[in-house]
Order: structure tokens, then sequence, then C-alpha cells
């Protein structure tokens, strides 16, 4: 091989890895460093939106509170009890990616006004909790289990359930995994979940950038890994499901573009232990289940928390 071929091959191959590495870069910042509106609470402007029952609100007493994460920052979070205490059951809200505890109203007042207390906090680099990096679920979830631990000691007798959406219902999935170490959780609901980072990334890096599925996720993942300690496909919600003996309701919506509904199929099939549910939502799209139908999303949860929660009392 003559000199000048080397040089066009190593000209390209020079190329080549420029490209992958600034799209890497550019997909690290997207993704990792993602802009959450952090530092910012949602509250009033939920309240202008009209989004939940503020009457109901007002006639609950709150507790903000605070969680040192294993993580090194701070977890800002509400607790709101009923006004009456109907099912000794304390019920977690994790809310989705550039949201805060306040989005999560909408589904606690469905559990408020049946005498079930709420959690609401803020994920890490969101809200007002801390961190810089967002992880999709992997120390999050471990985040999670800090916040039911603080339940634990507030309403030691209380049950306790965990109610996600999207990255909210991703940790909770997570969290199921980690709950067959700890059995801190009785029962969850997933809406509109991820079953696969990866997957999901490489889909959405395609629809939201045109960016096409060379291998540029996979690079980007080791730049997570050196940087913020974690590769994409550590966060593997399908995997903790399926290891899962608790209960589980799986929600999406049947129009979902953003997160594919077949991800909740594929983690409804996976799981092989303990009860699980599927509710594919008519005409809904990405986390819009409880908008679009919202007296049948109360009674289908309400529904899945009576029994199970009668089945537990047995």
């Amino acid at each position: 091989m003559n000199a000048s071929i080397k040089k066009i091959i190593y000209g390209l191959l020079s190329i080549v890895l420029i490209i992958y590495i600034s799209v890497s870069c550019f997909g690290y910042k997207q993704i990792v460093l993602i802009n959450t509106h952090q530092g910012n609470s949602s509250l009033e402007k939920e309240i202008k939106s009209k989004t939940f029952d503020t009457k109901l609100l007002s006639e609950c007493k709150q507790e903000n509170f605070k969680v040192h994460s294993l993580f090194g920052y701070d977890l800002q979070g509400t607790y709101i009890e009923a006004p009456t205490d109907s099912l000794g059951l304390t019920v977690v809200l994790v809310h989705g990616i550039k949201s805060d505890r306040w989005k999560m109203m909408r589904y606690a007042q469905i559990y408020l006004k049946h005498g079930i207390d709420v959690l609401l906090y803020d994920q890490r680099k969101h809200g007002l909790s801390g961190g810089s990096q967002e992880s999709y679920g992997y120390f999050e979830s471990q985040d999670l289990e800090q916040i039911v631990q603080w339940v634990k000691k507030r309403k030691p007798k209380d049950m306790i359930a965990a109610h996600g959406e999207s990255l909210g219902g991703a940790t909770v999935c997570m969290h199921s995994g980690i709950n067959e170490s700890t059995h801190s959780v009785s029962f969850y609901i997933s809406d509109c979940a991820y079953s696969d980072t990866p997957e999901l990334l490489t889909m959405r890096a395609k629809k939201d950038f045109g960016v096409p599925d060379l291998g540029f996720i996979t690079t980007t993942s080791f730049l997570a890994k050196i940087n913020a300690g974690f590769f994409f496909s550590d966060v593997m919600p399908i995997e903790a499901v399926t290891i899962s003996k608790v209960p589980i309701l799986f929600i999406h919506g049947d129009k979902d573009n953003y997160i594919p509904k077949e991800m909740s199929i594929e983690m409804y099939n996976a799981k092989q232990n303990g009860e699980k549910y599927l509710w594919l939502v008519a005409n809904a799209v990405h986390a819009n289940s409880i908008t679009v139908a919202p007296k049948v999303y109360e009674t289908k949860v309400m529904n899945y928390v009576n029994t199970i929660v009668s089945q537990l009392a047995e």
C-alpha cells in the first residue's frame, strides 16, 4: 500500500472518529445534561392551568421535607395527608422528565379524595432537588428507595405503593428490582414507561435529531459511564420487572408516539411472578391517559388499589 493511499485511509478514519466524538458529545449533552428547568417549581403553573383540585389540596395537611441522597445531593418533597385516612396506605408519586413533583398532583388528587396519603418529590436534576446529571432511572431508582425509607419512618404502619409517569414509570419499574431485596413497596403503577433505555434513546435520536442508528448511542453511553457513572444499558426496567414478585399495573396510551405502547406490553409479558395488569388507553398520547379518560383512570386505579390492599390485608 503506497503512502498516498495510507494518507487517504487515515484521513477518512480521522473524519469518522471526529464525527463519532462530536455526535457523542452532543448526545451526552442532550441526554445526560438535558435542561430540566431545575431550580424552579411548577406549582403556580399547575394551579393556573387548573390541572388539579386546589380546594382539595387546601384541605390537606402538607409537610415539606428533605432527604439526603446517597449520591451527595438533597431531594426535596412534600408529604400530603388525606382529609381522612381510610386504607393505611401512602402512595409515592414519581414525575417524568422536565417536570417536577407538582405535575403529579393530577394523580395525587385521586388518592387524596379516597383517603390515601401521598408523597410528591422532585427527582434528581429536577425541580428543587439537587443532582447535575440525568440517569433515566439508574440513580433515580436508588433515590426512590431513600424516599420510601423516609415514608416508613413517617408512617411506620402504612403500606407503601409507588406510581410513576414516563421517566417516573421507568424509575418505579427499576425500583421493583431493588424491592426484591428491601421489600419496602407493596405494589406499583407504571404509566407510559420505557422498557429498554438504549432502544428508546436510539429511537428518539433518529426521530428528534435525524441521527441514524450507527452506534452513536453506544459511544455516548461510554461517555455517560466515564462522566456520570452509568451505561445506558444499566437502565433496563424490563429486567427489573422480570424478577419482581409484587403486583404491577402497566398503563400506556395506545397513541403514544414518544414511548411506544409496545414497551409496556413487553414488560407486562416479561413479568413472571406476582400479579400483573395492563391497560392500554384508547386515543391517549404520551403521558396523557389521565387527561383523555380521567374518570375511567380513577376507576381503574382505585379498583386495582382496593383489590391489592384487600389481598395484602388477608
